[in-house]
């Protein structure tokens, strides 16, 4: 009975951690690739996009519970933060899963990944998640944004849709 209850939890834990993989590259020829075309709107006041070397917000997960929690890099100033080098920034971590700004629509950024593949299906659900949550709390600190719809083919990791900070905590 006891090796039993054993081999139980064993393999509990092998299924539950074969869905978890977070493969966070960072590779300057995906970078330098990165498919972007933003225009600013009549409201938006042109200004020189300043390179960002790192994300806004980083994702830190717990190990036993596997619980992500999001952290303010405070290395990133969010004085210079726009459309453009938030994309670029998150396009370079993540050269899996290139994102596409479309547009700004009131309070909502539409985003697009051609090829969700990898978020969708190889990166894991704990991937996914990460994944989504540090692009959604990056691009809602760019003023003005508070919600950010992705849209992708959906898969058995991630579903696209409208996104924002709440549905991270």
């Amino acid at each position: 009975m006891m090796n039993f209850k054993l081999y139980s939890v064993l393999m509990v834990i092998i299924i539950l951690t074969s869905c978890v993989r977070d493969n966070k590259q960072e590779t300057q020829e995906t970078a330098d690739s990165s498919n972007f075309n933003v225009a600013p709107t009549a409201t938006e006041t042109p200004h020189k996009s300043v390179e960002l070397k790192e994300l806004p917000w980083l994702a830190e997960v717990d190990t036993v519970s596997l619980n992500i929690s999001l952290k303010r890099n405070h290395q990133v100033s969010t004085q210079n933060l726009d459309e453009k080098n938030v994309i670029e920034i998150i396009n370079k971590k993540y050269p899996d899963n290139q994102l596409i700004w479309k547009k700004k629509s009131n309070d909502t950024a539409y985003i697009s990944i051609p090829n969700a593949f990898y978020l969708t299906q190889s990166s894991g659900s704990l991937g996914a998640r990460i994944f989504l949550a540090e692009s959604t709390f990056s691009i809602t600190e760019i003023p003005g944004i508070k919600v950010v719809y992705f849209d992708f083919e959906a898969g058995d990791h991630a579903s696209p849709g409208a996104y924002q900070r709440a549905d991270f905590k």
